[in-house]
């Protein structure tokens, strides 16, 4: 059974990461979509210390 939920949990998480995909073609600029994979990348990574406010941008 973990491996049937761990399954499922990847599977949404690609839906999701599609879902964003396609929403940051639509509605995001280009420096914004820059920023975001940026952001993606430190969260993923867990280099919290390398994210700015907004401010700092």
């Amino acid at each position: 059974m973990g491996e049937t939920v761990l399954e499922k949990v990847e599977e949404i998480g690609r839906k999701l990461d599609e879902l964003r995909y396609f929403l940051e073609d639509i509605f995001l600029t280009a420096e914004e979509c820059v920023l975001l994979k940026e952001v993606d990348e430190i969260v993923k990574n867990k280099r919290f210390n390398e994210l700015k406010t907004l401010d700092e941008i």
